[in-house]
């Protein structure tokens, strides 16, 4: 009984330094001009293909780099590509632009940090689910499988991330690394959705 109370406190502190940590941008993204279009009372059907899009250039790379501590999650890469072909017929079959500018995930801490990042994003689209529904007509099986998760178990997953933090962080340098990876990744994030949204260069005269 101690020893899970022990572990369980554990596994809290970890989740609390990575909130804390990734707090303040994380604040910030709410009101970035590419996802802005999820939560907007009128929202339009160009912004939220952005945002979906952009979305996708960041998921889509990030999964790749989990490794083995993707184990127990389900890819939200497929779900992304699935709306994007859904909300515009034209794209299906090409990709969108990927972000390069990511983090480099060297430890297994590392990886966790930023599971924690994906894993946090996916699993509060299900709070926007209803907005989008009813302002886009969106849903589950046309153009908003991601902010479904449709056909993943959430909960698994929660205790899928759990089990990992309390099996592979167990130092200061794990935790540091950890909380660093996560950090790092909504950074990444924010630079991406930066780089979509600053103006394109004028052509050349």
């Amino acid at each position: 009984m101690v020893d899970a109370m022990t572990r369980d406190l554990a596994v809290k502190d970890v989740t609390e330094r990575l909130r804390i940590a990734t707090w303040p941008v994380h604040e910030r993204l709410h009101l970035h001009p590419v996802l802005r279009p999820l939560t907007a009372r009128q929202p339009t059907a160009e912004g939220y293909l952005g945002a979906v899009r952009a979305l996708y250039g960041f998921v889509a790379p990030m999964e790749q780099r989990l490794g083995e501590e993707a184990a127990g999650r389900a890819a939200r890469t497929p779900l992304l590509l699935a709306d994007i072909g859904a909300l515009d017929t034209a794209a299906a079959g090409v990709e969108p632009p990927l972000a390069a500018d990511l983090p480099e995930l060297p430890t297994a801490a590392a990886r966790i940090g930023a599971r924690w990042v994906l894993d946090g994003s996916a699993h509060g689209g299900r709070a926007m689910l209803p907005h989008l529904q009813r302002t886009l007509a969106v849903g589950p099986d046309q153009g908003a499988s991601y902010f479904a998760s449709a056909g993943i178990d959430l909960k698994a997953e929660r205790q899928s991330l759990r089990d990992m933090i309390e099996r592979d962080i167990l130092t200061e340098a794990d935790r540091a690394a950890a909380t660093e990876a996560a950090a790092a990744a909504f950074s990444a994030l924010e630079r991406w959705l930066d780089h979509l949204a600053a103006p394109s260069p004028a052509p050349a005269s």
